[in-house]
């Protein structure tokens, strides 16, 4: 974060906890991993384009509801509220209830056009393996693949996409409880400095902080994914780089955003272009490992990745005939 301004730093430390501490451990060897299908990476290396998905046509549609659901059963709870209001009233009366009627206001459309890229923490022991957490999360049948990247091109400080990444949390009702009592704290500890700061910019932290709390919250049983969601949302945030598209996936018609990988140095957005983007290519548990790793090296190849035969390993992960029990 050296290269973020330090009020930024300084609002995101207050009013959102738990993000910016998983920020501050990321670090400059550390590696994000995407899974996704053999099938999906040829699309992503011939285009050279990523797809933004629509949150409603993930794997569990429902996915967003549960943040959404557990900020609506905290937020309409005044015994639970009382501590950070308090706070917020005896810095700046009237932001709560403005940062709140935001949120509000852009409820349905958070619903509705939340378009996410999701990618993982990458352990340095899943470097030859991968994560047998997600590879499960694969229908039967189709091929998984992890694609290692490198953290820089998410942590920069850019507006250029307009999109944001954020950690995914794993809270329980308790936990989602306590990390606004810690916010509430914050902001007491530092009323002389958000008392320099706007109104205006007050009440969009407070938007932000429940915007992200909302979209990037999943229930607790599903901790061991360690999701990071890179966030855009077309109404909200408008942005000339990406692309509307309509695809069908799976059989189910989408619109999807299409983000070319293109580097633009002047907006400091760098790092996404082949060949670069590529670390590794974990190949997940299949019959058809030998053809698959030849295939996916000749392309990585063809797209200029140096050694990429180094590149592109199995998993070794054995493949079950039949599941559990």
């Amino acid at each position: 974060m050296e290269e973020w301004d330090p009020a930024v730093v300084k609002l995101l430390s207050i009013f959102m906890p738990t993000s910016f501490e998983r920020r501050l451990a990321i670090k400059g060897y550390s590696r994000f991993v995407h899974y996704t299908t053999a099938e999906n990476l040829f699309r992503i290396l011939d285009k050279e384009e990523i797809w933004f998905r629509n949150t409603r046509c993930m794997n569990d549609h429902r996915d967003i509801e549960h943040g959404i659901m557990q900020l609506h059963q905290w937020s309409n709870n005044p015994q639970s509220t009382a501590s950070l209001v308090s706070a917020l009233e005896a810095c700046m009366p009237g932001v709560w209830q403005a940062g709140l009627k935001k949120y509000h206001h852009w409820l349905p459309n958070l619903r509705t056009q939340s378009y996410v890229l999701s990618v993982a923490e990458q352990d340095s022991d899943e470097n030859e393996t991968g994560r047998l957490a997600l590879w499960r999360a694969f229908e039967k049948g189709a091929v998984g693949v992890a694609v290692v990247v490198d953290v820089a091109p998410f942590m920069k400080m850019t507006d250029a996409l307009m999109a944001y990444p954020g950690p995914v949390t794993y809270w329980t009702r308790q936990q989602f409880e306590d990390e606004f009592n810690v916010v509430a704290h914050r902001i007491l500890a530092n009323k002389d400095f958000l008392l320099q700061v706007s109104k205006f910019a007050l009440t969009e932290m407070v938007f932000l902080m429940l915007l992200f709390a909302a979209t990037c919250s999943k229930h607790a049983a599903l901790h061991q994914e360690r999701e990071w969601r890179v966030l855009t949302n077309p109404l909200l945030w408008p942005s000339t780089r990406f692309i509307e598209h309509q695809a069908v996936i799976d059989g189910i018609p989408q619109t999807v955003y299409r983000l070319p990988l293109k580097n633009s140095p002047d907006d400091n957005l760098t790092g996404i272009e082949l060949p670069q983007l590529i670390d590794r290519v974990i190949i997940g548990p299949s019959i058809h490992v030998g053809p698959i790793r030849d295939a996916i090296v000749a392309k990585l190849t063809e797209k200029n990745v140096p050694d990429a035969a180094s590149r592109v390993i199995a998993s070794g992960i054995p493949v079950r005939a039949t599941g559990m029990g």
